[in-house]
């Protein structure tokens, strides 16, 4: 095979600019190394430079290394090679390979052996030799022709002028083109760039397009800034600037591979966000730390009837319901302050004057250095469909339990009539005793004492019928929910009460275990009873299921723990199945033939609305626990959502 000269112009011409430009010894070497690494057949090369003191030849190149000769280093000498080069410049490997030399040691535990060494000085005064190993296929009758052609021209670079000094100390990789494009003078950051491959690659560094843009460059003389253009994985930007008196171009290139993707990152970043802020439905809104409307995105006006330009410098307290105004801004501005977030519900004023419900959930934003909060970004949401439903919900909760207590009233009915008939019967037979003591009072002088006796008792009957009567009144009211504080033993007295005549009919006795001096919890007295009333009620049937004709118990305890107040009631019923109990609350289901499935469903729905929870689980012994936890204290959410 041979070399073409063709294919041996071009990346030797890459070579002589470096060697014409007197860089280090170093610098020409490696680009001598590529430049004959550009010929197909040459598989590898390696530079030395002939080294006087230590009679031996050492590698220039930066190209991979040899690896050392045999025996001792000190001793090493490449003498012999230097002379059989001084009489003979072209040898074979397989010759130097016989030499008594450091190098051939060297060549031999490379396993290199087809190719020529081949004698080249590459500065003035000095002495070296090109190594080529070529493929095994490959002819060797080429080579000397390419050491005289490598001679010539390094003495033909010794006396040519240097390119532009401008040029080679640009620290940017740029080259000289003509007007059709074709590669002129390049610099060494050009070569970097290049890595191994050779100038006449050059073309996949520029952009796809860069022969119309040399001619646009210099018909027009005009510079042509930041032309993108892809090497692999890498990202360059060109600048073409003419020189219409040479008609010729310089193209200068930076790789600009991250800022390109932080670019495009960041383009896309902002269509991702004008994407959601312009097609969300929440309001996405920015203020000053006073709450001064800053910017806001289009769903402003779908919320609130205003444009985003016509919030710019509107108060945000401005547009607030009178009762919000104050503690809800002032709320939000220390929670910012102290937590950097927040969320609130509230009331904010439509352009057309009625007041919605709004969700906010704001975050401070905080200068570096200070910790200072410099603005606040807030997204909010319409809730006022939800808060309607709530409402609805809760009146629809109301309605269940008043429809219950009449419900419940109808089954105590009997046990009402008995509570009412025993103080009436009281105050008949001692009215009755009071009239007889009266007409023989001439005759007897402590009649009047007895008749005093019997109108205090007539008394005290009459104001215990009346005190049944005024509980049954408030049992059976209807109305919003009144939350106060509650004493819960009190509470539980009352309905155990109430269920006096039904449990002593089942023969069933309620076991009071409540302690005197529970705190007091924050409840609606009236829908608290009605729980506990439905809880006793459902202990009753199970114990007389359990026990229909002999005695029973119920347990009825309290105690304090984690924040909450805990009742239990605790029958000797038959007690759930697993199955029973994963649906023991849910409405409308019932294990009772005349059963609704409503009071226990009911009673946990109500004691949710205080803030509470009501759970069942297996009792000790059998029988079933129902247990109501109550929050200690005020709370004031439960206030607010009572009274709507």
């Amino acid at each position: 095979m041979t070399l073409s000269s063709d294919q041996a112009a071009v990346p030797l011409q890459a070579w002589l600019r470096i060697q014409r430009e007197a860089p280090s010894l170093d610098e020409r070497a490696a680009a001598l190394r590529r430049a004959v690494l550009g010929c197909p057949q040459v598989r590898q090369a390696w530079y030395l430079s002939w080294q006087p003191a230590s009679r031996t030849y050492a590698q220039d190149d930066g190209g991979p290394r040899l690896p050392p000769g045999q025996g001792d280093p000190l001793a090493a000498s490449d003498q012999a090679l230097f002379e059989a080069l001084t009489t003979q410049p072209c040898l074979s490997l397989e010759t130097v390979r016989q030499l008594p030399c450091w190098l051939a040691g060297r060549l031999r535990r490379a396993a290199i052996h087809h190719g020529q060494a081949l004698a080249l000085s590459l500065e003035e005064g000095g002495a070296g030799l090109l190594l080529l190993q070529v493929d095994e296929n490959a002819g060797l009758e080429w080579l000397p022709w390419l050491r005289e052609l490598l001679a010539q021209l390094v003495g033909l670079a010794g006396g040519m002028a240097r390119s532009a000094p401008l040029l080679s100390a640009d620290p940017q990789p740029a080259l000289l083109l003509d007007e059709q494009a074709h590669p002129l003078e390049f610099n060494q950051a050009l070569q970097t760039l290049l890595g191994e491959r050779s100038l006449a690659q050059v073309g996949a560094l520029l952009p796809v397009n860069h022969l119309p843009l040399v001619r646009a460059c210099l018909q027009q003389s005009r510079a042509i800034e930041a032309v993108e253009a892809q090497d692999g994985e890498r990202i360059l930007i060109w600048n073409f600037i003419p020189d219409v008196a040479e008609q010729r171009v310089l193209a200068r290139c930076r790789e600009a591979t991250q800022e390109i993707r932080e670019q495009r990152e960041a383009a896309r970043a902002r269509r991702l966000y004008r994407l959601i802020t312009e097609n969300t439905t929440d309001l996405i809104s920015r203020h000053t730390p006073d709450g001064v409307f800053l910017d806001a995105t289009p769903a402003s006006w779908t919320l609130l009837g205003y444009w985003p330009e016509e919030l710019r410098g509107m108060a945000v307290d401005g547009l607030l319901h009178p009762q919000d105004q104050l503690q809800q801004a002032k709320q939000a501005r220390e929670a910012l302050e102290q937590d950097g977030y927040h969320t609130m519900t509230y009331r904010i004023r439509h352009r057309d004057g009625h007041y919605l419900w709004f969700e906010t959930a704001s975050r401070a934003i905080r200068e570096t250095y200070t910790g200072a909060v410099v603005e606040v970004v807030s997204v909010s949401r319409d809730i006022t469909a939800r808060i309607q439903a709530e409402e609805n919900k809760r009146r629809l909760e109301d309605e269940l339990a008043h429809t219950t207590r009449l419900i419940t009233l109808g089954e105590l009915a009997s046990g009402i009539a008995h509570e009412i008939n025993q103080p009436l019967a009281a105050v008949v037979n001692y009215a009755s005793a009071s009239q007889r003591y009266l007409q023989g009072i001439g005759g007897d002088p402590a009649g009047v004492d007895k008749v005093a006796q019997g109108l205090g008792r007539i008394t005290e009957h009459a104001n215990h019928a009346s005190a049944v009567i005024k509980r049954l009144r408030a049992f059976l009211r209807k109305g919003q929910r009144r939350m106060q504080a509650l004493n819960l033993a009190e509470v539980a007295r009352e309905a155990v009460r109430l269920c006096n005549w039904e449990a002593s009919t089942a023969q069933v006795a309620v076991s009071d275990a409540l302690p005197d001096n529970l705190p007091p919890v924050f409840a609606d007295r009236v829908l608290l009873e009605q729980v506990l009333l439905n809880l006793l009620r459902n202990a009753i049937e199970a114990n007389r299921d359990q026990h229909p004709d002999s005695a029973s118990q119920i347990r009825l305890e309290a105690d304090e723990g984690n924040g909450n107040l805990r009742i239990r009631v605790i029958d000797q019923g038959p007690g759930v199945s697993d199955e029973q109990m994963g649906k023991l609350f849910t409405p409308f289901y019932t294990s009772k033939a005349d059963g609704l499935g409503l009071g226990l469903s009911m009673s946990r729905s109500i004691v949710e609305g205080f803030g509470g929870a009501l759970e069942a689980f297996p009792a000790e012994g059998g029988g079933l626990c129902l247990e109501c936890r109550l929050p200690l204290g005020r709370d004031d959410e439960s206030l607010s959502n009572s009274r709507g």
